[in-house]
């Protein structure tokens, strides 16, 4: 059975992306983008933090300053790569994409496939899906 996290984060998640690509007038895949390469993010899961409580706009207000604090931009085609990754290794171990999402972002999986986008998508999948079975495997 799935936590709380896990049952309500993916909700949150889309009503921020509308509400993040409404007030920053960008598309919905951008605000995904958005989401997704923040730091915060990865704080959602976490049961102890419990950031879902919060209404859509402070959750907007909180991620504005983490973005602002780290400032990192990730273009669209690194985040599709990261989607397809999620996808193919959630396919491969026979896992739920967010169960898939979860595990990068505990790993921090999830940013070396970000930040080695240049080199990793173009590769075969099956020598990145290794590379990210031993990175994972090497943070355990």
């Amino acid at each position: 059975m799935p936590n709380i996290e896990e049952s309500i984060v993916p909700i949150k998640i889309a009503h921020l992306a509308e509400f993040v690509a409404a007030k920053k007038r960008i598309s919905l895949q951008d605000a995904l983008v958005y989401i997704y390469t923040n730091p915060m993010h990865r704080e959602l899961y976490d049961e102890r933090a419990k950031w879902w409580y919060l209404d859509t706009e402070s959750l907007y207000i909180e991620f504005e300053k983490r973005r602002k604090a780290t400032a990192k931009d990730v273009s669209f085609r690194a985040f599709e790569f990261y989607v397809f990754s999620v996808e193919r290794y959630a396919a491969k171990h026979g896992m739920t994409s967010l169960q898939t999402m979860a595990l990068f972002k505990r790993f921090g999986a999830d940013l070396f496939i970000l930040d080695n986008y240049d080199l990793l998508h173009t590769q075969d999948i099956s020598f990145v899906l290794e590379d990210i079975e031993q990175f994972i495997s090497k943070r355990k």
